[in-house]
């Protein structure tokens, strides 16, 4: 089976290595999409200092229908999409158009386009202090117009149209959708992706992390549940791991400890430690 798989915001076709890593030995064949505005590093930057709402939904839209006209080369029989991020919602978005797409997978992608628009300037403080900076003064910021068009108030409602995935007759065409993330992304955190995985018929949500930021989905992650659900087998529970960075400071603490117990031992039991 072909898999084609999308890079996230600031990402390149080489990107997350591990996808090759972990599906062309299990015997994919793997596509890479390039998203619109990612071959020039002043062009992104420029799309992202003038970005709307429209200018994001567009975007969804065009990698959409580049990721499809794509698969009509590459893959002339039933194919499988996975997304990172910004390619996430590309994915999704093709899914519900394409009904040849049999298996979708979101990396770090809630699939909920308004709520992550309205989390972008949480990803990290360099994109807060560049998205839509030098946007239109007189129509509404990216948010607003977010916020807005979920109840179709949106001066970008037009656009929005185009890749609103939360329409009945859209979720409806997603045949098998898997979501894995981290529990507390400031992006698409969990109570977002287990929202949007209720609307589709055959879904599952693996909160692989529990890290509070938004980052790539790892190998490990990778081969223990999209693999799987690829192959149409059980996605298996959740095996939480703790972070390195956690494992470290719980080492460091650890140390302290017995360091300051170490020093009572041999200076005597009324010497102060500091």
């Amino acid at each position: 089976m072909h898999l084609l798989y999308v890079h996230g915001l600031g990402g390149s076709l080489r990107a997350q290595p591990e996808i090759e890593a972990v599906f062309l030995p299990a015997g994919f064949r793997v596509v890479r999409i390039p998203v619109p505005y990612h071959d020039n590093p002043l062009a992104l930057f420029g799309r992202l200092a003038t970005l709307t709402f429209a200018d994001l939904c567009l975007w969804i839209h065009e990698g959409a229908e580049r990721l499809i006209r794509t698969a009509q080369l590459f893959a002339p029989e039933e194919y499988a999409v996975i997304g990172d991020s910004l390619g996430g919602f590309i994915s999704v978005v093709a899914a519900e158009r394409d009904s040849r797409i049999s298996h979708c997978v979101l990396l770090a992608c809630s699939g909920d386009i308004c709520d992550a628009a309205t989390r972008l300037h949480r990803l990290n403080r360099a994109l807060a202090l560049v998205v839509g900076r030098f946007a239109p003064g007189d129509g509404e910021d990216l948010k607003t117009a977010a916020r807005k068009a979920t109840s179709g108030e949106s001066s970008s409602q037009r656009e929005f149209e185009l890749v609103d995935t939360l329409r009945p007759d859209r979720l409806s065409c997603l045949r098998n959708l898997l979501i894995l993330g981290d529990k507390r992304d400031p992006v698409a955190p969990e109570v977002v992706c287990l929202g949007f995985a209720q609307r589709v018929r055959n879904a599952t949500v693996r909160m692989v992390y529990n890290e509070r930021r938004h980052h790539p989905i790892g190998k490990d992650a990778l081969e223990r549940y999209a693999l799987p659900f690829l192959r149409d087998q059980p996605v298996p529970p959740v095996l939480m791991v703790p972070s390195k960075r956690r494992m470290l400071a719980g080492i460091e603490k650890l140390l302290i400890a017995l360091l300051k117990a170490l020093r009572r031992r041999s200076r005597g039991p009324n010497w102060p430690v500091p």
